[in-house]
């Protein structure tokens, strides 16, 4: 759906060529924040000024997110907030929520475009239009099925590169790489293959061209393999073990994470790689569980059972030394009983996972869940929801305990405010280092740092010798 017709840049009013601060802000996953920083890149080459979302902007673009009922109501939050703070701005909806509710987008006050997932990397072709007409411009088309590719633009010496909260800054040790977009899993609970479309695969070519240059031009350390579906990257030729075996080879990186991976998508190859020291995939998983109910994984068309999902993880844990393993896990699947939450509560307890993101169920209209009558009570959700995030915070405590006195390298990132310097293990350990330690090293080096205390925010450490 177009509601209006498309125009070139050329057709933007003189009056309107003055606007040149945009602002951004991302809400959801991974793979959204990969695709706002497209987005923010490909408007620096066009001269505009990518600003902190808190700084006056002309122009606030809200990459949207719409997996639960909560994303939505944080969508349509941050729309109005950004709007009070920049009355005279124009906004800019894109992503998952505009592919979903485009009227509903478009009737916020001050939105001018509204830019659904099929066409969302093209933000800067639009623009001229919305800005040039009082109506709203909405843009939805249906999401081809096809390989697909993703704009590659070169980051600008003067163009500030957006933060993971939307703000500005030029410095980046870390990037994700989109390598795949959209599911043919369609779980029961699920509304992305409807937001995002089935699944597809990002032409090869066209990600080795921005893999080299992010690594070659602006010497990011790590590179985070991301997509809705990673495991099921598949050109005619390709797989996702050619995927890193191309990054393996680029002499500048250091290291390579997969963002999250399904359980069934798993290959042996991978866990060789991060048993591997020498290569750069780093002992990393995170591996959606969901529940640890047989029954309910059924319901939700999951495809496997808790012991296969169980199996899997031990496989992987004895397979690859210091494997720090994450999941996700929801709470309050129609129908899930008392018994049926222990499971996944005992599961969780006894297998060797290091962190859990927890959801409690949100019915979604259009997936086959959302038909069910047999609801768990709110109370019931946000009791189980807890009992969840307390374990997962006790379990996160103990890997970090486990490395206390070891040594690890740590990818320093930029300054913080306060002094400080921090970081990241190969398996994921946040590590702070502080200035009254001693001077600090520069940002975006791996140095050896030994591991000394469990703080709020992570691990204090000290630099080896």
């Amino acid at each position: 759906m177009l509601t209006a017709p498309r125009v070139s840049p050329e057709g933007l009013p003189s009056s309107s060529l003055t606007v040149k601060r945009v602002s951004f802000q991302t809400l959801g996953c991974r793979l959204n924040q990969s695709e706002t920083e497209v987005l923010a890149r490909s408007l620096v080459q066009q001269g505009w000024q990518v600003v902190p979302e808190a700084e006056p902007a002309d122009l606030c673009v809200v990459n949207t997110c719409t997996v639960t009922e909560h994303s939505d109501a944080k969508n349509r939050q941050a729309i109005r907030a950004l709007k009070r703070r920049n009355p005279g701005a124009a906004v800019a909806v894109v992503g998952c929520y505009a592919q979903m509710a485009p009227d509903e987008v478009a009737a916020i006050d001050g939105v001018q475009l509204v830019i659904g997932n099929a066409d969302k990397l093209r933000l800067s072709e639009f623009l001229p239009q919305a800005l040039a007409q009082e109506a709203p411009l909405v843009v939805k088309e249906k999401i081809a099925r096809h390989t697909f590719e993703a704009p590659v633009v070169p980051l600008l010496a003067e163009g500030p590169e957006p933060s993971r909260s939307g703000g500005a800054g030029v410095f980046r040790t870390r990037a994700s790489l989109k390598v795949q977009d959209g599911c043919d899993f369609m779980c029961s609970f699920c509304i992305i293959p409807f937001a995002r479309g089935r699944s597809r695969s990002r032409d090869f070519g066209n990600l080795q061209e921005e893999a080299r240059l992010l690594v070659e031009q602006e010497q990011v350390r790590e590179l985070i393999l991301t997509g809705v579906n990673v495991g099921t990257y598949a050109t005619s030729e390709k797989t996702l073990l050619e995927v890193i075996d191309f990054l393996q080879g680029l002499p500048e990186l250091a290291r390579i994470r997969i963002s999250s991976i399904e359980p069934t998508t798993v290959p042996e190859v991978l866990l060789e790689y991060m048993a591997d020291p020498q290569h750069k995939l780093v002992p990393f998983l995170h591996l959606p569980l969901q529940s640890g109910s047989t029954k309910v994984l059924a319901e939700m068309k999951r495809r496997y059972t808790a012991t296969e999902y169980a199996d899997e993880v031990l496989r992987a844990f004895e397979r690859v030394p210091d494997l720090c393993i994450g999941t996700d896990v929801m709470v309050g699947f129609p129908g899930e009983s008392e018994a049926e939450f222990e499971e996944t509560r005992t599961l969780l307890t006894e297998l060797p996972i290091h962190y859990f993101h927890v959801f409690p169920f949100s019915e979604r209209a259009g997936t086959p869940a959302f038909r069910r009558t047999d609801l768990v009570p709110p109370e019931q959700k946000q009791r189980r929801s807890e009992l969840l995030r307390d374990l997962s915070r006790r379990k996160r405590r103990l890997f970090q305990e486990r490395f206390l006195g070891t040594t690890r390298e740590v990818l320093l990132e930029a300054p913080r405010p306060d002094g400080r310097i921090s970081g990241l293990t190969d398996n994921y350990l946040r590590v702070h280092l502080h200035p009254d330690a001693g001077p600090l090293p520069p940002a975006n080096q791996l140095v050896p740092v030994c591991l000394q205390a469990v703080e709020k925010s992570g691990i204090s450490g000290t630099l080896s010798a």
